[in-house]
């Protein structure tokens, strides 16, 4: 069997998992964050770059909750909602491979988007924007 990504929440400590992420159909995961931080002044030209210095970026994710029946989805769709509690701190990791894993320190700052045009008896699109880096 071919190995598919996956993307789970873990709870604050890296090690308790939260939530896993199912159909997700799009992501704006970082492949690259440069560690610098720049600084620029309107009255001058040229800027002041501080290395290794990271500053809090937003991820996001689209997917699709499937269930077999409307009470079903309704649950999928509060799980997802109770679970991932705004304003908490997890620990988001991506499993790129068998034995390769992203992990990134997240918050969810704003509300789940459900799409209001797939509302469905089985199916449901959804938007979930986490904040990286918004906890040290």
């Amino acid at each position: 069997m071919a190995f598919v990504p996956t993307f789970k929440i873990y709870a604050e400590n890296g090690v308790d998992l939260i939530y896993q992420f199912e159909h997700v159909i799009s992501t704006n995961w970082p492949l690259d964050n440069p560690s610098s931080i720049s600084y620029t002044n309107t009255r001058s030209t040229g800027a002041i770059n501080i290395p290794e210095g990271d500053k809090p970026y937003d991820i996001f994710f689209d997917g699709i909750l499937l269930a077999d029946n409307y009470t079903d989805l309704t649950t999928l769709i509060f799980a997802l909602r109770d679970t991932v509690v705004a304003n908490t701190r997890y620990v988001l990791k991506l499993d790129k491979s068998n034995s390769t894993v992203d992990t990134i320190k997240v918050m969810r700052k704003v509300k789940i988007t459900i799409d209001p045009n797939s509302r469905k008896i089985n199916n449901q699109r959804y938007t979930i924007t986490l904040q990286a880096l918004a906890w040290a």
